[in-house]
């Protein structure tokens, strides 16, 4: 397959949020530098044999280097600017951002922001160490579509520490008043060594999350974002290009330590140590799975999706079908209507999707 979105991983942060379990070290001005550097000959490294269609800045919070060093990051991407190019997003903390670093990133080539909102209630910001405020948030959206950064996405969260029903309700009601195009909206996942999980916090009854993700489901969809995926909703034509190639199992490229990527049935996963990649001993984990498993990973990834899985596609790539491979697990779930068959694609009801791992288990 083609190989055609790229993505770079910046690690550093101000602060560290108490859920968090990504690839993230506190922000140091030297070992920035020297960590752009040693990003760009990896980037320069990297054999691009078709132009690239998405382009993606996550971390950690990119937002968190300075202008030189934004500006440095810019020059690194510019290669890879081109008319095949239909996204290129870089993730922003609030209370990072300002005039001038957006017009870096405006003239960098960025062309989607996606913002760590998280919740509009300061308490609860603060209980999961956030530093920004709601006035923040508005400013930078304004900020943004007077750059001409018209595509933004915000990120939101539920089953945080202290948030009632009431809360979400609250931040929905905030999202009403916003100029934005796309939303992705997570539930807490308790991951090992992050402060919530060493407090022995406690996340959501099946039954509450299930009352809340239909909330979610319903108020975004009268405000006009549709659910395209388990946790992300968007206005018609701005859905994320570069998630999408996750979700249809395409191959990408990933650089930066943590970063992982796929070509084929081959994925690498870069070490998440720092020391050793500033060494320019860029540690790299890859496991190539057997056809059996990267069918069941595609099944995985599509099923996410409200569109479901492309089942002329899978076809196209293995020379099976889903029921040559699958025919107890699918008859089964066809027959309970938990999947369905439209369009030439298998995907999930709009309950179902919300019991995805337990389908999953089956086809396991």
């Amino acid at each position: 397959m083609k190989t055609n979105s790229l993505y770079i991983h910046i690690p550093f942060c101000q602060d560290i949020c108490a859920y968090c379990d990504f690839c993230k070290v506190f922000y140091q001005e030297k070992i920035v530098d020297e960590y752009l550097k040693v990003l760009k000959e990896e980037l320069d490294g990297l054999v691009v044999k078709e132009p690239l269609k998405t382009i993606y800045i996550g971390g950690g919070t990119p937002s968190s280097l300075n202008y030189q060093q934004l500006s440095f990051l810019m020059a690194m991407i510019k290669p890879y600017l081109s008319d095949s190019l239909q996204e290129v997003c870089i993730e922003v903390n609030p209370e990072s951002i300002d005039d001038k670093k957006m017009k870096i990133l405006k003239d960098g080539g960025i062309t989607r922001l996606s913002i760590g909102v998280e919740s509009f209630n300061e308490k609860i910001l603060k209980a999961i160490n956030r530093h920004h405020n709601k006035q923040q948030v508005y400013n930078v959206i304004k900020m943004a579509h007077d750059f001409n950064i018209d595509n933004i996405s915000i990120d939101l969260m539920y089953g945080l520490p202290k948030q009632t029903y009431q809360d979400i309700k609250a931040d929905l009601l905030e999202v009403s008043k916003l100029n934005i195009q796309h939303i992705s909206y997570y539930a807490l996942i308790l991951e090992d060594h992050t402060v919530l999980k060493n407090q022995d916090y406690h996340l959501l009854d099946e039954e509450t999350e299930l009352q809340i993700n239909r909330l979610i489901d319903n108020e975004l969809a009268t405000l006009g974002f549709y659910k395209y995926e388990i946790s992300n909703f968007a206005r018609p034509g701005y859905q994320s290009i570069h998630n999408l190639a996750y979700w249809h199992y395409d191959n990408y490229y990933g650089i930066g330590i943590g970063a992982s990527g796929k070509v084929d049935d081959c994925l690498y996963e870069h070490n998440r140590n720092l020391n050793a990649y500033l060494k320019r001993k860029n540690i790299i984990d890859k496991t190539t799975y057997s056809k059996e498993d990267t069918m069941f990973n595609h099944l995985m990834m599509s099923l996410r999706l409200t569109a479901g899985l492309d089942l002329n596609e899978f076809k196209r790539r293995y020379g099976v079908t889903v029921m040559d491979v699958y025919p107890d697990a699918l008859l089964k779930h066809l027959k309970l209507k938990t999947l369905v068959i439209e369009n030439d694609h298998l995907k999930c009801n709009e309950e179902s999707i919300y019991l995805l791992n337990n389908i999953l288990i089956d086809f396991l």
